[in-house]
């Protein structure tokens, strides 16, 4: 099984790898989405700036952890770095207040509103101008535990500034840096890793720092996700059920900031069946019980407090639960061409659907078979279609940060797009060339760990494929890889694994 997750996961890293070398996708102000073809001196330039990195990280790392007494000077230097690392998101978050836009208004009215009661109230939302507040909650019912966390939050530092919903994503950006760290210490009980080389991934990689401003639930997603990770590693390393307790309360949390986390509950799940059912027939049928009864408590724990919140405010709001925009529309636009892009929202079918949810349902079932078909009969086309949707997400390396700080269509951020997207794409291909080498090398040893992070990365490589599509979408399964890229790749001095 754990060839199988690998070899998956090293194709998934090839396809990236590939399309990034030869593809760049840039996104314009209006999140229209142009793919470009690399020429060789781009690459070139690409690819020594990818060596360089690899390199240089690879000879400090060497000098620095080589000697024992400079541990001391190595804390001192990580919490400066952190220092600056958080003092720098901080002043981009002062800086840089650019408006609040679609769902992000929409969820920050939604949580002003639970605070003060009104709903019938207009929308007052571009993207949704002829809503209330009542028929927005009732179309997008899963924004309804985001904008109730959000509305905890601004009742707590008793403000109605929406704005002030960034020193959730500071604070998230902050618990992120210990949350990565824990996970990659997991990892280095059994792998040498370039401490360097991992700091140098993470520290650098600048869309996390620059959505600071983006008031939505990504961020604190990720890090509450990225510490359930850890805990339920603790929890299969220790075997003390308190840890998957506190990783399922994180689950929680990350499921109601962002139900996008679904795709780590899922990778966890398969996890704590490949791990808790590994050698099932020496088991006894005790310890078969507690560990199916220990998957459905994490399940549990994770999903039902985001529904009674969601059943809670319906009934709340008298919501009618036939008017909610339909699965359906998603999946179909997943499939369909666009003006932004393949698979990326398109309002010729998020539009009807809305208007129409009940319609919609009936309808967009039978387009979705008929594009199936089309796809079957056109396997050259649905090639290209899929090719490019992937691409779009992947290869548009600044991961939406440039343009969701934008204040005009002609700021002066737009001069960073370039050097950031060259950048972060290199850091994309080192990821994924040191991901595969490190499959590759320890293909007889990997650690469940391991399979972890890789089931994550696949989860939501393969997730947004046959789901709407954005660049943003896949900054987690990016930093998930981090921790795995950063493992040492052997040389031909053969290096033994740490028991």
């Amino acid at each position: 099984m754990k060839k199988i997750f690998a070899v998956i996961g090293i194709i998934f890293l090839v396809i990236i790898l590939v399309l990034n070398i030869g593809i760049t996708a840039f996104l314009s102000p209006i999140e229209v989405v142009t793919i470009c073809y690399n020429n060789t001196a781009y690459v070139f330039d690409l690819l020594l700036l990818v060596i360089s990195i690899f390199l240089i990280t690879n000879i400090i790392n060497k000098f620095w952890y080589k000697n024992e007494k400079r541990k001391m000077l190595r804390k001192v230097l990580l919490i400066v770095v952190a220092i600056i690392y958080i003092s720098a998101t901080i002043a981009f978050s002062i800086l840089f207040k650019p408006s609040l836009k679609s769902d992000q208004k929409a969820v920050g009215i939604m949580a002003f509103c639970f605070n003060t009661k009104e709903s019938d109230e207009p929308l007052e939302v571009e993207a949704y101008q002829k809503l209330s507040i009542k028929e927005y909650m009732q179309a997008y019912n899963q924004q309804i535990p985001l904008a109730f966390m959000f509305s905890l939050f601004l009742k707590l530092i008793r403000s109605d500034d929406l704005y002030k919903l960034s020193i959730i994503n500071i604070l998230a950006i902050i618990a992120m840096i210990f949350a990565i760290r824990k996970i990659e210490n997991m990892i280095s009980k059994k792998y040498k890793t370039n401490k360097v080389l991992f700091y140098t991934l993470f520290f650098t990689f600048l869309s996390i720092p620059m959505l600071v401003t983006f008031k939505y639930g990504d961020l604190s997603s990720l890090t509450l996700s990225l510490f359930s990770v850890y805990y339920m590693m603790k929890f299969v390393e220790t075997k003390k059920y308190k840890h998957i307790l506190i990783a399922s309360i994180f689950s929680m949390f990350a499921y109601m900031m962002r139900m996008n986390s679904l795709i780590f509950v899922i990778a966890t799940v398969i996890y704590l069946l490949f791990v808790l059912f590994t050698k099932i027939k020496t088991k006894s049928a005790k310890e078969k019980i507690i560990n199916v009864l220990t998957i459905i408590v994490y399940i549990g724990i994770t999903i039902i407090p985001a529904k009674l919140v969601i059943a809670y405010y319906t009934n709340k709001y008298e919501l009618s639960t036939e008017k909610q925009y339909p699965v359906a529309s998603y999946l179909l636009m997943a499939m369909e061409e666009s003006n932004r892009a393949n698979g990326w929202y398109n309002e010729g079918i998020a539009a009807p659907a809305l208007k129409n949810p009940e319609k919609a349902k009936n309808e967009y079932p039978k387009l979705i078979k008929e594009r199936l078909e089309y796809f079957s009969e056109n396997i050259g086309y649905a090639f290209r279609f899929y090719t490019l949707k992937i691409a779009s997400m992947w290869t548009e390396n600044t991961y939406s940060a440039v343009i969701s700080n934008l204040t005009t269509l002609k700021d002066k951020l737009l001069e960073f797009e370039e050097p950031l997207l060259f950048y972060q794409k290199a850091l994309l291909i080192l990821i994924c060339i040191s991901t595969i080498v490190v499959l590759i090398q320890n293909r007889k040893n990997l650690s469940p760990e391991i399979i972890y992070l890789l089931l994550i990365f696949m989860g939501g490589f393969a997730f947004h494929i046959i789901w709407e599509a954005k660049s943003r979408y896949i900054i987690p399964y990016i930093v998930v890889l981090i921790p795995l890229a950063s493992i040492q790749i052997k040389t031909r001095k053969k290096q033994k694994t740490i028991p």
